[in-house]
């Protein structure tokens, strides 16, 4: 499942197979599988992240090390894997300060671990070694599909990439019936996380579609999830409600991306991830649920992503409310 990862300068350029080379095509395979959906977003921390990262890699001895590192880096940075992070610090000089920067930008807003050389020493419990992050043993920890458990804490560590690197995400959950008590409670999670953040992040703007019910009339529906969201919007986040047929669907997803210009100039959505979700946490039974064996989610690669976003816009809701 979608994971967020800070590489030191170092650790990009590090040698520690040899020439370099094994290290190199170790580290692309994990940023960049062949056979499966990227998992790694990995992240800058402001611009001179990239500056220090290029000398690191122009200074490396071995010609063919050096053009193998220059290679990922270049591809890296032209990927849809590639997010930003504001510096939290000036100065940096050297591996510590960029370990001892990303320990702060970490609890501004969690990643899932600082990756350092061969030669550093990693920050306890968010930090790991180069040697470890290209090994099979710790990818286990990051499969996908994924079980997930049917609770908030559980769900967190998923949505937390997403969540901090969407310029929008678009929400259909199937369970809403207006009230405090049911799937609204993921709703708020994801809203909170996406906006909750600190200046430099980026604020994401929420689609939530959710599906007429059963003996609810439509505006009571609308009203209920009005009020239920009434203080996120009073905080600024923007919120569009789509209300769907009953069962139009089913399925539980989440969409998310950036915003990109045109050659014209035109602002557009450009979808990058997609998640689907057997269940997801819900009100008062999201407790008695935290372990529910078949709550299974899935991350989906970023041709799925806009063909299902392309899908939708294809599609017309009954009514679509902003919420105010």
């Amino acid at each position: 499942m979608l994971a967020e990862f800070l590489l030191t300068p170092d650790a990009i350029a590090d040698a520690y197979g040899g020439d370099g080379i094994d290290a190199v095509r170790e580290l692309t395979g994990c940023i960049f599988p062949s056979r499966a959906t990227p998992l790694a977003l990995v992240c800058k921390l402001g611009d001179e992240w990239e500056k220090a990262t290029s000398m690191k890699i122009a200074r490396i001895a071995n010609v063919n090390h050096r053009q193998a590192a220059m290679d990922l880096f270049k591809r890296l940075m032209s990927s849809h894997l590639y997010v930003s992070r504001p510096m939290v610090s000036a100065g940096i000089k050297n591996e510590n300060d960029w370990i001892a920067a990303g320990v702060v930008s970490n609890r501004q807003a969690p990643m899932n671990k600082i990756v350092v050389s061969d030669q550093a020493t990693a920050p306890e419990s968010v930090g790991t070694s180069i040697r470890d992050f290209v090994s099979d043993l710790f990818w286990e920890d990051h499969p996908n599909p994924r079980m997930v458990g049917r609770e908030v804490l559980s769900q967190e560590q998923i949505l937390t990439a997403i969540c901090t690197h969407s310029d929008w995400l678009l929400m259909r959950l199937p369970q809403i019936r207006g009230g405090s008590d049911d799937e609204i409670v993921t709703v708020k999670q994801i809203i909170r996380m996406s906006n909750d953040l600190p200046v430099g992040f980026r604020k994401s703007v929420i689609d939530l579609h959710v599906c007429k019910q059963r003996n609810i009339p439509e505006q009571n529906l609308i009203r209920g999830i009005a009020s239920e969201l009434e203080s996120l919007v009073r905080k600024g986040v923007k919120i569009q409600l789509s209300i769907w047929p009953e069962r139009h669907f089913v399925n539980r997803e989440l969409l998310g991306g950036d915003n990109t210009k045109t050659s014209p100039g035109t602002i557009i959505r450009r979808p990058l991830w997609l998640i689907t979700m057997t269940h997801v946490a819900v009100g008062s039974r999201a407790a008695a649920n935290a372990g529910d064996a078949g709550n299974t989610w899935s991350l989906f690669s970023r041709t799925k992503a806009h063909e299902r976003y392309e899908q939708m816009n294809k599609e017309t809701p009954l009514r679509v409310e902003v919420l105010r």
